[in-house]
């Protein structure tokens, strides 16, 4: 029986209440289940909100890096510690399970590691080199169509109209934004947005193609595991590489804190939490989050000196992110799991 029921506090809640630890508003310094819950979304909402101030300076990241090295070599510099860490986990973290699950899965695994390493980032990197980072985040918004429009495809989803409406109101902006700055960039800026666009487009497949893994495996597993298949190669290329040692060789401590933020805190930490969060809050509302991506990327253009925003990246920016609310949640939905997600905290 539960001593504070009848009107007795237990000694731990009494030393919490004398030290300032305990909620003295319920009387026995314990805090109540409803307020650790809250504090419990509050705490993960700050933490998700960090994450993606991570993550959209991965494209401030990359395109510091991408004046001065290839879209190859930055693939390689990247990549060569991330592989290293995922085949270490793969190994340390019940390795015979990993290897049941690769064998029973080779093709999708394998993949799902070529799509998410060198198909996603080959794409990105080469585009960078010369659309700007916060168009690039805007670019790499669409996701979520493409994902649409290939389960569409394998029937795995049925066809919505909100979400097709979304789908075109997404794309108009996509393409006024590129057109409107296609004309500031010059010849070849069209064919670096299209490459951009097929950075989400290898994702999406890869997300259509692992849908049947997570669904009983742990995603960080498979992702983690899908890492290490994707870059294992590159240990062995990596170190041997003229051009990628030339490269690394010219390397300034600015370049290796880009390189480091792109390679642990984006990939190996960014993995991590985002499905630590998932384990913790609804999968709708930390998916939301996932708006927060572009305006910080733009945000955060004049503090790295490579992308100063502009009334055409900030306006058709917000046409393509009303598409992307409209297909995915709908506006009023999104507002209710963002505020689930810790911004108004359950009263006891």
């Amino acid at each position: 029986m539960d001593p504070c029921r009848h009107g007795r506090a237990t000694k731990t809640g009494a030393t919490r209440a004398e030290s300032g630890t305990g909620d003295l508003a319920t009387g026995y310094g314990v805090a109540s289940p409803a307020d650790s819950h809250g504090r419990h979304q509050f705490l993960w909402t700050l933490i998700l909100i960090a994450l993606f101030v991570i993550w959209s300076n991965s494209f401030h990241s990359i395109a510091y890096l991408r004046r001065t090295i290839g879209a190859w070599d930055l693939l390689l510099a990247r990549f060569v510690p991330v592989g290293a860490f995922a085949v270490l986990w793969c190994l340390l973290s019940e390795p015979r399970h990993n290897l049941r699950l690769l064998i029973e899965n080779p093709v999708r695994i394998v993949v799902m590691g070529i799509l998410i390493v060198p198909g996603y980032n080959l794409f990105l990197n080469w585009g960078q080199g010369q659309i700007p980072a916060g168009t690039a985040s805007l670019l790499i918004a669409t996701n979520p169509f493409f994902t649409y429009v290939l389960a569409l495809a394998i029937r795995q989803e049925r066809h919505r109209l909100r979400k097709t409406i979304g789908l075109l109101l997404s794309f108009t902006g996509v393409y006024l934004l590129v057109r409107s700055q296609g004309r500031a960039m010059g010849p070849g800026y069209e064919l670096h947005a299209l490459s951009v666009l097929a950075a989400p487009a290898c994702w999406a497949v890869a997300t259509v193609v692992g849908k049947p893994l997570v669904t009983r495996e742990s995603p960080l597993r498979v992702t983690y595991l899908s890492l290490a298949v994707g870059s294992v190669a590159f240990l062995a290329v990596g170190p041997f590489s003229p051009g990628f040692r030339r490269s690394i060789d010219t390397f300034t401590p600015s370049d290796w804190v880009a390189i480091a933020h792109l390679a642990l805190l984006c990939t190996v930490v960014g993995f991590g939490i985002w499905y630590a969060a998932l384990r913790r809050l609804p999968a709708s509302s930390v998916a939301a989050f996932v708006l927060l991506n572009p305006p910080l990327a733009i945000a955060f253009g004049p503090v790295w000196g490579t992308d100063e925003p502009s009334g055409s990246v900030i306006g058709y920016g917000a046409w393509i992110l009303a598409g992307v609310i409209v297909s995915t949640w709908g506006i009023r939905d999104v507002v209710t799991r963002v505020v689930d997600a810790g911004f108004r905290r359950k009263s006891p």
